[in-house]
C-alpha cells in the first residue's frame, strides 16, 4: 500500500468509517486572541509559515491541539491555521461535551483532544470503548489494545481504517517524524503502521509487508 493511498484513506473514513462523524472532530471552544498581532501559521511550529495576522480580540473555534499549538479556524473570515497557545484566552466553552459535566475521554486526551473528543463520540454512539490501553513506547512507538467488544463487533477493513487513523493522528503529534503505531496487543493479530525510508510499511493478519 502506498504513502499516498494511506493518506487518502485516513483523510476519507476517519477512526471507524463513520461517515456521518468527520475525522478529527473539533473542539469547540471559542477562544479570543490576546496578542496584539499574532500569526496564523501553516502549521504548529515557529518554523511554519505565516498565513496571516489576526488581532487582539479576533475570535477563533479551536478545531484541535498538538503539544502548545492550537489549530483553530478564524470565526470572521474562515480561514483556518495555527495559533500558539499562549496567545489565545477561552471565551466560551464548548457544550458538546455535556453542558457542565466532564467531556468523556477515550485515552488520547494528552495526544490530542480533538481525536479523543472524536473516539469517545463513536464509544458513546456504539455503546462500548474502543481503547483499553493507550502506551507511549521508545522512538516514537505507540501501542493501542482495544476493548473485546471492539475487536469482537469491527470488522478487517474497519480495524485496518483505525490504525491508519491512529497512525496520522501520531504523526502530527510527533511532528512529522518517524514513528511506529501498533494496534492490537503483542501477537500475530495486531496491525502495525511503521515509518521505513520508502513511506510507512503495514503489517497485520494476512497483510505482509506493503508500502
Amino acid at each position: 500500500m502506498s504513502r499516498k493511498t494511506i493518506k487518502v484513506l485516513v483523510a476519507a473514513v476517519g477512526l471507524a468509517a463513520t461517515p456521518a462523524i468527520p475525522a478529527l472532530a473539533a473542539s469547540g471552544d471559542i477562544q479570543a486572541v490576546v496578542g496584539e498581532k499574532v500569526n496564523l501559521r501553516a502549521g504548529p511550529s515557529d518554523d511554519a509559515a505565516v498565513r496571516s495576522t489576526i488581532a487582539r480580540g479576533e475570535e477563533v473555534v479551536e478545531l484541535r491541539r498538538e503539544g502548545s499549538w492550537l489549530g483553530v479556524r478564524v470565526l470572521r473570515t474562515g480561514e483556518e491555521g495555527w495559533l500558539f497557545s499562549d496567545l489565545v484566552k477561552r471565551q466560551t466553552a464548548s457544550t458538546l461535551g455535556g453542558g457542565d459535566t466532564a467531556p468523556a475521554q477515550a485515552g488520547f486526551s494528552r495526544l490530542s483532544p480533538g481525536f479523543d473528543g472524536l473516539v469517545a463520540s463513536i464509544s458513546d454512539t456504539l455503546g462500548y470503548r474502543f481503547a483499553d490501553k493507550v502506551e507511549q513506547g521508545a522512538n516514537g512507538s505507540l501501542r493501542v489494545v482495544p476493548t473485546q467488544e471492539w475487536l469482537y463487533n469491527t470488522g478487517r477493513d474497519a480495524k485496518m481504517f483505525a490504525a491508519l487513523s491512529l497512525y496520522q493522528m501520531w504523526k502530527n503529534y510527533n511532528n512529522g517524524k518517524p514513528v511506529t503505531v501498533t494496534l492490537g496487543a503483542q501477537g500475530p493479530a495486531a496491525i502495525t503502521i511503521a515509518d521505513a525510508a520508502k513511506g510507512p510499511e503495514i503489517t497485520g493478519p494476512t497483510l505482509g509487508s506493503a508500502r
